[in-house]
C-alpha cells in the first residue's frame, strides 16, 4: 500500500473509486493522513474485534447477571394514593360546608 496516492483512483485500503480531490475514502475513511494505508479502522468506529467474549463483557459490567434488571419503582403507587386521597378528601368537602 502506497502512502503517495492520490485521488482519482481506486482506494488502495477496501478497492473503492475515490473521486479527484478527495481527501479521504468515502468508505473506508482511509486519508492523507492515514497515507492511505491499511492500517485504518474501516468502519472508523474503533469497535472491538471479532474475538469480543459479549459474555465475559456482561459479567464484569453487571457483576455476573446475565442481564441488567431494571429497578420497579413505587412512585405509581404514591401518586395513585395520593390521587385517591385527594379525590375521597373532594368529595367530602360539600359534606362538611
Amino acid at each position: 500500500m502506497s502512502g503517495r496516492f492520490k485521488p482519482p483512483g481506486q482506494c488502495p485500503v477496501c478497492g473503492e473509486w475515490a473521486p479527484k480531490g478527495a481527501v479521504a475514502c468515502e468508505e473506508c475513511g482511509a486519508c492523507e493522513k492515514s497515507g492511505w494505508s491499511g492500517d485504518t479502522h474501516a468502519d472508523g468506529l474503533d469497535l472491538p474485534d471479532n474475538d469480543f467474549d459479549y459474555d465475559d463483557f456482561i459479567a464484569r459490567e453487571f457483576g455476573g447477571q446475565n442481564s441488567p434488571k431494571p429497578r420497579k419503582s413505587n412512585l405509581w403507587w404514591w401518586v395513585a394514593l395520593a390521587l385517591l386521597i385527594a379525590f375521597v378528601l373532594s368529595a367530602m368537602l360539600p359534606l362538611f360546608g
